[in-house]
């Protein structure tokens, strides 16, 4: 062997060295996590209670950053420029690595590339929720009014590239009616509206609902789960409802910068799965109408790519128009 050769061999064995030991020594101060959405919001919510379980496994304080903006690529690029050394982890939703790669050209991060996926946090359950004005008793009574009426039911999206209107726009086509969008700029103005019986219907995340005595500010009619919520029992899933397997689920997962070694990877993961298998945070992921999903580096990262390529089909499918 050269001594060039020589040289790059105990070059590289050093560096190995010295990553596998600062991963045995991790975590030695606290851990910062960025987050795409507000303080309050429900996946704020959620990851704040993750990580306070989490941090108490490790031993060190988990510091939530939020970072919220437009299309969450806020985010999302402080993210992908921090150091990948285990002290910066993020938390994602399903917009900033399945929806925007088809959704905004120029996207400042490869969503295959820049992130780790460390763990999926849950699947948060979504499903459509009928305006109390409109005096719906069940899924099937909606269709049957949807299909004998078209035009007449009012539906509230975040926009044409919304998760609520791809919703939309899949019912539509598997009724064969019409349903209008009517678009607004946040939950309370989409939430007022419904209430107020200025729209029909809207799809969200049923997290926002857990809390909602006697239908008041909507009638839920059908969900996204794998199975129904015992939060709300009597709401039938959507292969319940005839709607078949509709291939687009809203998650939240935990991520690192690429380059962050394996070994902070896998014991991130391992002690996360922890906090999710414990019955205390079961409970409480279920109160919020959520899926824990428990799932290794490897299994997490498989998924996206599948919830990637099926999402890009149904927005190529029903033309939904680029968000710039």
């Amino acid at each position: 062997m050269t001594f060039r050769a020589c040289l790059l061999a105990a070059m590289a064995a050093f560096s190995l060295s010295a990553s596998t030991a600062g991963a045995q020594d991790y975590p030695t101060r606290s851990i910062k996590v960025i987050l795409p959405v507000p303080p309050g919001s429900l996946t704020d919510v959620i990851a704040r209670r993750i990580g306070l379980e989490a941090a108490g496994k490790l031993g060190q304080a988990w510091v939530m950053e939020n970072k919220p903006g437009s299309n969450f690529l806020p985010a999302a690029q402080a993210c992908k420029t921090s150091r990948p050394d285990g002290y910066t982890l993020c938390v994602f939703t399903t917009s900033t690595l399945t929806f925007n790669p088809y959704l905004i050209d120029d996207l400042p991060y490869d969503a295959e590339k820049d992130f780790r996926p460390i763990i999926n946090l849950g699947a948060l359950t979504g499903g459509l929720v009928a305006s109390p004005k409109l005096g719906m008793a069940d899924f099937k009574q909606l269709q049957e009014l949807a299909v004998a009426k078209p035009g007449t039911l009012f539906f509230g999206t975040y926009g044409p590239a919304s998760s609520a209107n791809v919703f939309r726009r899949y019912l539509a086509d598997k009724w064969k009616t019409t349903m209008p969008e009517v678009t607004y700029k946040g939950a309370n103005e989409l939430v007022s509206a419904l209430i107020a019986g200025e729209i029909q219907l809207t799809w969200t995340a049923l997290g926002n609902w857990a809390e909602n005595p006697n239908d008041s500010k909507g009638k839920i009619l059908v969900s996204d789960g794998s199975k129904r919520a015992p939060k709300i029992p009597d709401v039938p899933t959507y292969p319940e409802a005839g709607l078949g397997d509709y291939p687009i689920r809203t998650w939240m997962g935990l991520f690192a910068p690429a380059g962050t070694p394996d070994a902070i990877v896998d014991q991130v993961n391992k002690v996360v799965a922890e906090v999710l298998r414990d019955p205390k945070v079961v409970d409480f992921l279920s109160s919020q109408i959520i899926e824990a999903q428990v799932s290794s580096p490897a299994e997490f990262s498989a998924f996206i790519a599948r919830e990637r390529e099926a999402t890009g089909q149904m927005l190529r499918k029903f033309n939904i128009p680029k968000i710039n």
